[in-house]
């Protein structure tokens, strides 16, 4: 103790002689902008001094412990540096190696203590990851050295990053229950890998009130993966649990005409309201009524907005009929439009009760799925010239759907805890 009370001693002194020197650059300074320069720079300096000297101290703490191996005290053979680089500047300290004389098993017990994975502190890995999770590696290590003044070389960053988000980390079921009915929305598109362009699945789940008439989507939250649909729907399936699916009041699956989502809504979703999104049909009925009219005519416009009133009005089989009455009057043309349209409202009959689906309060449109696409997908995998490697992609999109899900924290505590 007397020895940590002199350490103490010693690193107030420096810390006093440092704000003497403070005082006087900040009371000269050009300006307020210099002055804060100043003393940022004075925090991150003698900030490492007490954090070097106080990691230090907490070390020899510990070291005091016996570290046993083969039922005997392991011996203590030399002390050894350790260096890493933290959110303060490089930090150095020493701690003991321990040899087992039994069985010659060799430990650093202050490692697991530390957290330095790779030469750098838990903390400064954590911005790295958080950053690169949200913006392109350069951008995020520009932002790194300009904020916090430090600097991480890309290659660091990306081993950073394919560690802190390696694994998916799943809530648990009925941690994030949803407060009235869930919306699940269903969608896809596509990114760029190593071997080509590559379908990623994207699902959102969210709380509804269908008695609000101006009700929006609440406590939103996005999974997304390169999957096959039979293991995205296990994806898919376990973030539904973890908002609480089956107890929710009313479930509805939205999305568009896509075999492949409302397989997977059937399957996980039995007994939900499935809607077929508004906007994906009136794009269909859209072309339809160009094949007839031509692009941009007034009569296109009234052909289309007819449908549009029908099916809104639960008429689509009246629409169905129509179109097919044009094909056998040979209306269609070479790409047979008309009789995929119809075949297209056929299919999904049961889907387009939008009349029923205002009734019962449901929302009509996929919008939040969309936007998940552009927003956790596009914005990160889709820059121009980007070409992932299919580990490096998943990486970061672990890291990001946990950043947009509020679900960083968690991330970080199953780091912690692998350590």
């Amino acid at each position: 103790m007397i020895a940590q009370s002199q350490q103490q001693e010693r690193v107030a002194q420096a810390v006093v002689r440092e704000l003497e020197g403070l005082w006087a650059e900040v009371v000269g300074a050009e300006d307020g902008q210099a002055a804060e320069e100043q003393v940022v720079g004075w925090v991150r300096r003698v900030g490492r001094l007490v954090l070097e000297e106080a990691l230090q101290a907490a070390i020899e703490v510990r070291e005091e412990q016996e570290v046993r191996c083969c039922a005997r005290a392991m011996r203590s053979h030399s002390k050894e540096s350790r260096e890493a680089l933290t959110l303060l500047g490089p930090v150095k300290v020493r701690r003991r190696y321990l040899l087992c004389p039994q069985c010659g098993k060799r430990v650093r017990p202050a490692d697991g203590w530390l957290r330095w994975a790779g030469g750098f502190s838990f903390a400064l890995e954590e911005i790295v990851a958080w950053e690169c999770g949200a913006l392109p590696y350069r951008e995020a290590l520009g932002s790194l050295t300009k904020l916090a003044g430090v600097e991480v070389s890309l290659h660091a960053a990306q081993d950073i990053v394919a560690r802190w988000g390696e694994e998916a980390v799943a809530p648990a079921p009925y941690a994030e229950p949803v407060s009235g009915a869930l919306i699940v929305q269903i969608d896809g598109t596509t990114t760029h890998l190593e071997d080509g362009w590559r379908e990623v699945k994207v699902g959102a789940c969210y709380s509804w009130d269908r008695g609000d008439p101006k009700a929006t989507p609440q406590q939103v939250s996005f999974v997304a993966d390169w999957q096959s649909s039979s293991d995205f729907s296990g994806t898919l399936w376990q973030e539904a649990l973890a908002r609480g699916a089956p107890t929710a009041s009313a479930q509805a699956v939205i999305g568009d005409g896509a075999p492949w989502v409302w397989e997977m809504a059937s399957l996980l979703f039995p007994r939900a309201t499935q809607i077929l999104d508004w906007y994906h049909l009136t794009e269909h009925l859209w072309q339809a009524g160009r094949v007839i009219h031509g692009e941009g005519t007034a009569e296109t416009t009234a052909i289309v907005e007819s449908w549009k009133t029908e099916v809104w009005e639960g008429r689509s089989e009246a629409v169905e009929e129509h179109l097919r009455e044009l094909v056998a009057a040979g209306d269609d043309d070479s790409q047979s439009t008309l009789r995929k349209c119809a075949d297209y409202l056929q299919t999904h009959q049961a889907r387009l009760r939008y009349h029923l689906f205002r009734a019962a309060g449901w929302p009509l449109g996929s919008g939040v799925v969309e936007g998940g696409c552009k927003h956790v997908i596009g914005l990160r995998f889709k820059r121009q010239s980007t070409r992932w490697t299919k580990t490096g992609a998943q990486a970061v999109l672990h890291l990001r759907l946990d950043r947009l899900n509020d679900r960083w924290e968690a991330r970080c505590q199953s780091l912690r805890k692998a350590a």
